[in-house]
């Protein structure tokens, strides 16, 4: 049988044109693909990121309550060396609480407030320190008049700490109304020297010796911003 050239040529040209076809399908197809899986990837790591990084404006109002005792229960030498870093992380950690303060709730934006207010009062005593430093005559005196039996604090120990933060509470309850703001910059050195030497030995320290220190430190910190507070109110009618 004779073959007609022109029907072997359509022949030829449709199953090209059939191949060429297929072939675009098969790479719009990977191509869409490629776009899915990308998308899905970015997808997964927005959602891991929000996961590892999400924290909520109350808890970061936490952190910033936690950071604040520790730093404010520093020992002067310890701040003095960190004050630009400190003074940066705060400014860091209420930038972040500020974007979000909506979400807090009366309560909490109170609070935020009132430890905005610590600290700057916080921040004023620091500068003052580092501009006139405190006499170190008067610094032994206070040493005594606040431990007393524990004035040497380098040799307070595991077991007789928790007497040595309640002598110093039980002064500073009797004596914080005569106290001005200046014996306040006393006070509050002894009480960073206090708590610097229970950081080295906490590890020591029982349990409920713990819990105990830690409501007294709670409530030194409030008598002080009672009293930085008042010093405040003194010095406006003036």
């Amino acid at each position: 049988m004779k073959i007609n050239p022109i029907h072997n040529a359509m022949r030829y040209a449709a199953a090209l044109c059939l191949c060429l076809a297929l072939l675009s399908c098969e790479r719009n197809r990977t191509v869409e693909d490629t776009e899915e899986i990308t998308v899905d990837t970015a997808e997964r790591e927005d959602t891991a990121r929000v996961v590892r990084t999400g924290k909520t404006a109350e808890d970061r109002l936490e952190e910033l309550r936690g950071w604040m005792n520790e730093k404010s229960g520093s020992a002067d030498t310890a701040i003095r060396r960190d004050w630009p870093e400190v003074k940066e992380k705060f400014r860091q950690r209420t930038a972040e609480l500020d974007e979000d303060i909506d979400s807090l709730s009366a309560e909490s934006k109170e609070e935020y407030n009132q430890l905005k207010s610590r600290y700057q009062r916080w921040e004023e005593r620091q500068e003052r320190r580092q501009q006139t430093p405190l006499d170190k005559a008067k610094l032994t005196q206070w040493q005594e008049q606040l431990l007393r039996e524990y004035k040497d604090i380098n040799k307070i120990s595991p077991q007789n700490i928790r007497e040595a933060y309640l002598t110093f509470m039980g002064v500073v309850r009797a004596k914080r109304q005569k106290w001005t703001q200046s014996d306040w910059d006393y006070v509050d050195y002894v009480y960073g020297q206090l708590n610097q030497r229970r950081g080295e030995i906490e590890g020591q320290i029982a349990s409920g010796d713990n819990l105990k220190i830690r409501s007294l430190q709670a409530e030194y910190l409030t008598l002080e911003g009672s009293a930085d507070a008042g010093s405040l109110m003194r010095d406006l009618r003036k």
